[in-house]
């Protein structure tokens, strides 16, 4: 798989992170149609608004290279809302940056700053 960049927030919250093996699950992906906050996007998902490292794995395993399939190439941000090693909710968001993906990790906000057009994946 190319990774071209590894954020220093995600390598922090997320690198020592171990889960256990509970199987894997159908996620629900939609397209936000105007700019968005974390906060906006969680009360939309509701209960089912979280996701595992492993569903970010098993993603960007069926596009090692940038190619088709449910994550977005098109240099738009693909968001997943996951708890880190702290059990802290975080965004982690993947983008393909045309030579490999950059992944990066950032707190919940208030602010809108996902972009119309970013990919959210959930449970």
């Amino acid at each position: 798989m190319k990774i071209s960049w590894l954020g220093a927030t995600f390598a922090q919250r997320f690198t020592n992170k171990v889960e256990d093996e509970t199987g894997s699950a159908s996620l629900q992906t939609f397209v936000l149609s105007a700019a968005s906050s974390d906060k906006d996007i969680l009360a939309r998902l509701g209960q089912s608004h979280e996701s595992r490292l492993a569903d970010v794995w098993c993603r960007l395993q069926q596009q090692p290279n940038g190619n088709g399939g449910p994550l977005e190439t098109n240099a738009r941000p693909n968001v997943f809302y996951v708890r880190d090693v702290a059990g802290e909710l975080g965004a982690v968001d993947v983008l393909w940056g045309g030579v490999g993906w950059e992944i990066g990790a950032s707190p919940v906000g208030d602010k809108p700053r996902w972009p119309a057009g970013t990919r959210v994946f959930s449970r």
